[in-house]
């Protein structure tokens, strides 16, 4: 009976051997098929980049030959008001591309926005409520609600008093 025992032993070592090279054959496919999906994802993600970038471009064109239009018009022309209108035509025409894509100037609120606004200047003053934007210094942008750029503003805070005479 031993001898069959240890038959049996060998026979189930020699299967669990068998299973064992079958699971790292299959580990090892594993391993490549995903290193292949992550290469074959960089390059999707790079493509769609490129195409969305072309995209993007490819709507700026127009005001980009509208400014070329007006340089060229502009050594001919005399007139500063009509170079002026054409440039303004052109600045609109091209918020609304960037608008169109989801790109807008973030509107200044009254009072300071920490997820909107970077305060770069504090003012004390009694004349405002605490916190009041008293000044944009500096534009910010939104990208499909996402701040790209916060406003820079100047902000009112109350006068710091002498601590040391209330605590007296």
């Amino acid at each position: 009976m031993s001898n069959q025992t240890s038959e049996d032993l060998k026979a189930k070592l020699e299967e669990l051997q068998k299973e064992n090279e079958k699971l790292l054959k299959a580990l090892k496919e594993l391993t490549a098929e995903y290193e292949n999906f992550k290469k074959d994802s960089l390059r999707d993600r790079e493509q769609i980049l490129k195409n969305a970038n072309e995209y993007l471009l490819s709507k700026l064109i127009p005001a980009l030959d509208d400014f070329e239009r007006i340089l060229e018009n502009s050594q001919t022309s005399s007139s500063f008001d009509s170079l002026k209108k054409a440039v303004e035509m052109v600045y609109k025409k091209l918020w609304k591309i960037l608008n169109d894509e989801g790109f807008f100037k973030i509107e200044p609120k009254p009072t300071f926005d920490p997820f909107e606004h970077e305060a770069v200047e504090r003012v004390e003053t009694d004349q405002y409520e605490e916190y009041t934007v008293l000044k944009v210094l500096e534009n910010g942008y939104k990208y499909r609600n996402k701040v790209i750029k916060p406003l820079k503003v100047q902000v009112a805070v109350k006068p710091r008093g002498d601590n040391r005479a209330k605590a007296e």
